[in-house]
């Protein structure tokens, strides 16, 4: 039995150090490069940024560059225990719709990019290597490929975590 949302033939797929993608909470920043460039970025944990930051293994989609700095974001405010949680204030703004067409597509191509720039491409041997990190033989790392429907099928029973990434209709 496939994945909900399974494709016949071949499927890009990824992973990165043991963590389910589908299923874990992701924390996202905003990043802005020395050219300033802003875009945003999603990662499994504050620790996991700072290691790529450090390593310098973030880049702006929009020219390359590693010099990347994350902009200050809201953060969430405590109050004493003897003090009433402030009343949000009603808005009456609807809750945002889904993203147009061309907004879901550049997304698509940001996170098709991101991967490209951060993930070890281990090809056909995707099933292989998620089976070896999984298994804890070989290094935890970020890695993507292809994988067959049997492949796929082989490591949801397994129970190895893997994510279907959706290909981008690029204009031709």
């Amino acid at each position: 039995m496939l994945p909900s949302g399974s494709t016949a033939g071949p499927t890009r797929l990824l992973t990165t150090r043991g963590i389910d993608l589908i299923h874990s909470p992701m924390v996202v920043y905003d990043l802005i490069c020395k050219k300033q460039h802003r875009f945003e970025a999603w990662f499994p944990n504050y620790e996991e940024y700072q290691k790529q930051a450090d390593k310098k293994l973030i880049s702006c989609p929009t020219c390359g560059s590693t010099g990347i700095e994350k902009l200050p974001h809201a953060c969430a405010v405590h109050v004493k225990k003897e003090q009433p949680a402030p009343v949000p204030k009603k808005t009456e703004k609807a809750p945002p719709g889904p993203p147009s067409p061309a907004e879901f597509k550049e997304m698509l191509l940001r996170v098709h990019h991101y991967i490209k720039e951060n993930f070890e491409d281990v090809g056909s041997r995707f099933a292989e290597e998620a089976r070896q990190i999984h298994c804890g033989k070989t290094e935890e790392r970020p890695i993507h490929g292809t994988a067959t429907p049997e492949e796929r099928a082989e490591l949801t029973e397994e129970g190895i975590p893997y994510a279907i990434l959706p290909k981008p209709e690029l204009d031709s």
